[in-house]
């Protein structure tokens, strides 16, 4: 666990100033972005590794990265440059911003010039879709596994409710080794929108890792 310093500037970190719900935009808290990476650490190890958030919004599941393992390099990408100022203010507090980098694209345009397989680690805290766009959350997955090398590791969160359906869908890639749900948390979510009637609510979510075949290894396996 964090000491209590760190813990404390997570939660000064700013959130979004007007969120925008087309964007599905709900800030992730401290404790949850926390308990991410200390499982995230416990499946793959995060020192040293090359680690791209998307759809990082105001920087919080990338600054806690950043600030509790020595990443070989961060990089948040949003489409959003409201978010993306916020971001670059929150990685300034954290005084990591030397180590971080940032880029503004839509991930979902097929005109996008991603870095494609630049990475050890995507994290994503994806749009679940519940007001639009049904399926959105498992496009960010795979745009996760298109940034990450053969080998690399996505984590995603998603609503425990659709485990079963997120599972039987990615079990179907054939660019995946595996994918598990290593994690079920809490979410507190505070209300962010005006049709929100309730001061916050829990919600359960799943940390699902999805690992990247590796055509390497089963070339090495072959001629065993």
């Amino acid at each position: 666990m964090p000491d209590k310093k760190v813990l404390w500037m997570l939660d000064e970190l700013e959130g979004f100033e007007k969120p925008k719900i087309k964007l599905e935009q709900y800030a992730t808290s401290s404790e949850l972005a926390v308990s991410m990476m200390e499982m995230i650490d416990e499946t793959v190890g995060l020192d040293g590794v090359k680690l791209v958030d998307i759809g990082c919004g105001c920087g919080m599941l990338m600054t806690t990265a950043a600030t509790l393992y020595d990443l070989k390099s961060v990089v948040g990408i949003d489409i959003d440059e409201d978010a993306l100022k916020i971001c670059a203010k929150n990685l300034e507090t954290a005084d990591i911003q030397e180590n971080c980098d940032l880029l503004q694209m839509d991930v979902l345009d097929p005109e996008a010039k991603l870095p494609q397989g630049e990475f050890d680690v995507a994290v994503i805290n994806p749009p679940f879709g519940t007001k639009n766009n049904a399926g959105i959350d498992m496009k960010f997955v795979k745009i996760g596994i298109e940034l990450v090398r053969p080998g690399g590791s996505v984590f995603s969160l998603h609503k425990s409710s659709t485990r079963n359906y997120i599972l039987k869908t990615a079990n179907k890639w054939e660019d995946l080794e595996d994918v598990e749900a290593c994690a079920q948390m809490r979410w507190k979510l505070s209300a962010t929108y005006k049709f929100h009637k309730e001061k916050s609510v829990d919600i359960d979510v799943d940390l699902i890792h999805f690992k990247k075949t590796n055509p390497d290894k089963k070339e090495e396996k072959r001629s065993e």
